[in-house]
């Protein structure tokens, strides 16, 4: 069996790659989605669900193409859970996240870099100069207003799709919007691809994880964003405080808490409740081939049927 720094390796990378593209993915989506209506600050129905589609096929793509390789997290919270079952060593865990959170920062580099040239024409006018809705809604979200009503400094537009709790709701509901939210990912993850007995097939996992995260962004997106990963949160929010928004403001802390309580919760009533109880025809599920703790089925030859990240040190 082949355990060495080198899979090691391979898994963070694949880890950091997915996480760069699924920011690239969602927060692009946000940001086009906004860019081509026009009217009030709030989201309409039409740039939720965009949104909303953009994030869950992208984190059920992205599982696919990595899941034989590292698990296909693309999640601190997710690594925490995988880390407090025990299928992690502390130390591959931190790895895994330190790869997550560098990732999402590439990510929003490179979305910046694409969507920049959004703001060009609102330095130095007015809304009444500015030709259509549309415009006025980027310039109004991207830059600052002086005292004459003149757009000035813009930073990046839409600061990159980053979360922001909601005036409409209090710090404490977001907080526990953002643990629910997270907490059907994580258990969406253990039931359909770690349970050794689950219906979803050794290949159809990354399909229902996209849907839980879907539709935790239909629910999450007015209210919060739909952080439900500390990653996405935090390299949008630190790409466009660097070109002058702050996104660090009220209910910040929610978004780097909230995701792993979810966790810790999801894990719990995996381990205490689920994990042993008995399954419809799990007699006859029982006659199947075994079953990775990977999200995606099919681990290349030289891991483990059961991948974990631990072993990979051992033998180094």
């Amino acid at each position: 069996m082949v355990q060495s720094k080198k899979d090691l390796f391979g898994a963070v990378f694949a880890e950091f790659l997915a996480t760069a593209l699924f920011i690239w993915i969602g927060c692009g989506a946000a940001i086009s989605s906004n860019t081509w209506h026009s009217g009030n600050t709030n989201p309409e129905v039409g740039s939720v669900v965009g949104i909303a589609l953009a994030f869950g096929f992208g984190i059920s793509v992205l599982a696919y193409g990595i899941g034989h390789v590292s698990g296909g997290h693309i999640n601190p919270a997710v690594t925490f859970s995988f880390l407090i079952r025990g299928e992690m060593s502390f130390a591959s865990a931190i790895m895994y996240m330190l790869a997550q959170f560098f990732g999402a920062f590439i990510g929003a580099l490179f979305l910046y870099a694409s969507v920049v040239g959004l703001t060009t024409g609102c330095e130095g006018n007015t809304a009444d100069q500015i030709d259509d809705g549309a415009n006025v809604r980027l310039c109004s979200a991207s830059c600052t207003l002086d005292e004459n009503d003149v757009f000035g400094d813009c930073g990046a537009p839409f600061g990159l799709g980053a979360n922001t709790v909601s005036g409409a709701i209090g710090q404490g509901s977001a907080f526990i919007a953002e643990l629910i939210g997270t907490f059907v990912l994580v258990f969406t993850v253990l039931m359909a691809a770690v349970h050794k007995s689950n219906g979803s097939g050794p290949n159809a996992a990354p399909i229902a994880i996209g849907w839980s995260v879907m539709l935790a962004h239909l629910v999450l997106v007015p209210l919060t964003g739909c952080g439900i990963n500390p990653a996405r949160t935090f390299g949008p929010a630190i790409v466009a405080l660097i070109s002058g928004t702050n996104t660090f403001i009220r209910g910040a802390w929610v978004y780097y808490t909230a995701p792993f309580a979810g966790s810790l919760c999801a894990t719990l009533s995996y381990e205490i409740i689920f994990k042993h109880v008995p399954t419809v025809g799990e007699e006859a599920v029982t006659k199947r081939p075994p079953r990775s703790s990977s999200v995606v089925g099919n681990i290349p030859q030289g891991l483990s049927t059961r991948f974990n990240p631990a072993a990979l040190t051992e033998d180094a």
